[in-house]
């Protein structure tokens, strides 16, 4: 009796240990079911399962991780959507939640704001710095009827103008959040054409008001005093309108020189021909005006610098304002060097004008091609000068494809550089500038 009542109970302990061995290693399945998202497959047979009890977790964890795949892959396909239709716009694109989390950003917007980090998964605040776009948020959020704002962000030292518009979306997050879409428009290069538009309105404004003032002044004085102004006094106020209304000419001509090389309705017209020739023709024209005794004028003309396409006429006017710009601003110079070096690594023609006059302080150096830029004001308009030269000079030189620098040290003389492409015949400058223009329109 006391052995089969041992037997019994050991067959207990197995059948129990059995039945628990079962038990943990189908829970083992199932988490590992659960962990990665996918079906429950037991080894067990269904009516091993019935006898266990699991028969119906078995399902309802399969129902439940069927409806799991089918969401995830449902919320995949949205994003994936999303991503599709939105990366491939020029705007930059930014969904955010209520916490200001960033939960979406197109490829205009990572490309434009990253920083070399990601930017999904941060707050708004940290990604983009710009009190006015948040501003621009808080009236959204009080006022979803508004549509579009001008906004400023501040990135790399850099001050971006965009144009925002947003508006409340499902949210990327679940079905059931609210995000909002934010759309920014870059019109930082509008904003500053719009700036230059406006110092270009004011500076040839202030540039025409002082001549057309003169002009009224001493014309309205010989009209009301004729008859009591000495001829000596009629003579000089002639003088001084004379005077004056060339000088308008002279700006309003450049006005139109500037405006057709900016617009580009005049192409250049390369020919062959020597740049050396051309060199030594307009310092011919200004030795009248040398004082032989304390000034010299040097060419320092490479040899290997033949015959190559330019436009004669524009060339000549870079060259001839150079130096007409030397004799205008540093008329005391002792000595002024026309040159030119073939850089064979670029192939260009780097030309320099340089004089050892007064020179242009350090500040005003970056300045100098700028339109009605001038170092001494005062003394520029008594000369004459429009302010225009140097720009003009600019536009040239890279209509031919070239560049423009300077250099100035106060008391040592002023250089400025500028370089042609060194083409040695038509066809090849004609490809050259279609490439530069095609550059220029992108």
């Amino acid at each position: 009796m006391v052995i089969f009542l041992s037997l019994l109970l050991i067959a207990a302990l197995a059948a129990l240990w059995l039945h628990v061995s079962k038990t943990r290693r189908f829970v083992r399945e199932l988490e590992d079911a659960v962990r990665l998202n996918r079906r429950l497959l037991v080894h067990e047979s269904s009516a091993a399962l019935k006898r266990l009890g699991f028969e119906s977790l078995v399902r309802e964890t399969n129902d439940l991780i069927d409806r799991y795949r089918h969401h995830a892959d449902s919320e995949t396909g949205d994003y994936n959507q999303l991503e599709a239709t939105l990366g491939s716009i020029q705007e930059a694109v930014i969904i955010f939640n209520d916490q200001h989390v960033i939960e979406f950003v197109n490829e205009s917007a990572q490309r434009l704001f990253q920083r070399g980090r990601i930017l999904k998964g941060r707050r708004l605040e940290s990604a983009l710095r710009s009190s006015s776009l948040l501003e621009f948020l808080d009236a959204y959020h009080d006022d979803k009827s508004l549509q579009l704002q001008q906004v400023s962000v501040e990135h790399q030292d850099e001050l971006l103008w965009f144009e925002a518009t947003c508006a409340e979306v499902r949210g990327v997050s679940g079905a059931r959040s609210v995000s909002t879409l934010l759309v920014l428009h870059d019109i930082t290069r509008l904003k500053s054409l719009e700036m230059v538009r406006r110092d270009f309105v004011a500076n040839v404004s202030h540039e025409l008001r002082t001549p057309l003032t003169i002009i009224k002044g001493f014309a309205e004085t010989l009209v009301e005093d004729n008859a009591t102004l000495p001829v000596e006094t009629r003579a000089r106020f002639l003088d001084k309108i004379v005077n004056n209304a060339q000088r308008l000419h002279v700006l309003v001509e450049d006005l139109l020189v500037l405006s057709r090389l900016e617009s580009k309705p005049e192409q250049i017209a390369p020919s062959v021909q020597s740049l050396k020739l051309l060199f030594e023709e307009t310092l011919e024209n200004y030795r009248s005006r040398l004082n032989p005794e304390a000034q010299a004028v040097v060419l320092d003309f490479d040899a290997r610098v033949g015959e190559f396409a330019f436009d004669r006429f524009r060339i000549h006017q870079v060259v001839d304002n150079l130096v007409e710009n030397v004799f205008r601003y540093a008329p005391d110079f002792t000595r002024l060097t026309l040159s030119a070096r073939y850089d064979e690594g670029s192939h260009l023609v780097e030309c320099t004008v340089a004089d050892d006059g007064p020179g242009i302080p350090e500040k005003d150096v970056p300045h100098i091609f700028e339109r009605f830029y001038r170092a001494d004001k005062g003394r520029s308009r008594e000369s004459g000068g429009t302010g225009l030269g140097l720009s003009i000079m600019k536009h040239i030189v890279l209509q031919h494809g070239g560049s423009v620098s300077a250099e100035s040290e106060p008391g040592k003389g002023t250089a400025i550089h500028f370089s042609l492409p060194y083409v040695q015949s038509t066809s090849e400058n004609s490809a050259t500038q279609g490439a530069l223009d095609g550059q220029n329109a992108v």
